[in-house]
């Protein structure tokens, strides 16, 4: 699996690259960054990096002081959250906020995917960034899936790209249905298909689409069949 790592490249934050570059690899993940492409806005070679990735761990460390124990950190950093976390469907992440890091905004109001980091506890932040890694690894796993019947895959691919079309998966975890996510179809060699995360054992998943005032909906099924059929309602 691939892991985006967003961080300061300076001094400072050189121990991301020296302790959280290992410890990722260490459960078997591939590491990727931005390094070097970064710069004042995020480049479209970054953004593309994160798309393919499927975790992202975000470090907002200290950059400038604005006063007592107040900083800036990387704003890069920062639209690198934002752009995972704003993906169809969203890529796992956690932020990893420095102490008298303040940046606000959207981040902000995620604070349940936050680890807070102290450098006199450094110890203590890798530890937990370890425990954060096994999670999104259990979310980031990715189950690709075949829409059918052909009949039905065919008249949806001719709106994939009109404006009404909308995508929705829903999934049944024992007996509770979990709220609707948005869900991309893609067009793939061989037919339509759906990439849904954070498929548990035992789950069962429906997908919806809709446009130009129709719907197509399946039950809810396993994926483990790796395809799914719709009919119109």
């Amino acid at each position: 699996m691939r892991v985006f790592i967003g961080y300061g490249y300076n001094d400072q934050d050189r121990w991301v690259e020296a302790y959280v570059f290992p410890l990722v690899e260490a459960f078997g993940c591939k590491v990727v960054h931005g390094k070097v492409a970064y710069g004042g806005a995020l480049a479209p070679d970054v953004v593309d990096l994160i798309r393919g990735s499927d975790a992202m761990i975000g470090f907002t460390t200290r950059r400038e002081a604005l006063g007592p124990n107040q900083f800036t950190t990387h704003p890069w950093v920062i639209q690198e959250l934002v752009t995972a976390y704003t993906h169809i469907p969203s890529i796992p992440f956690v932020e990893v906020r420095e102490e008298g890091v303040s940046p606000g905004g959207m981040i902000e109001a995620h604070n349940a995917r936050r680890i807070d980091y102290r450098e006199a506890d450094r110890v203590l932040c890798l530890l937990q960034i370890a425990q954060a890694l096994r999670r999104l690894l259990e979310q980031g796993k990715v189950t690709t899936v075949r829409l059918g019947p052909e009949s039905v895959a065919q008249a949806i691919s001719i709106l994939l790209d009109d404006p009404t079309f909308r995508a929705m998966s829903q999934v049944l975890r024992g007996d509770v249905e979990l709220p609707p996510q948005p869900i991309a179809v893609l067009p793939i060699k061989g037919g339509l298909f759906v990439k849904s995360r954070d498929i548990r054992e035992g789950d069962l998943v429906r997908i919806t689409i809709s446009a130009c005032s129709q719907t197509w909906r399946s039950s809810y099924e396993s994926l483990e069949a790796y395809n799914l059929d719709l009919v119109l309602r």
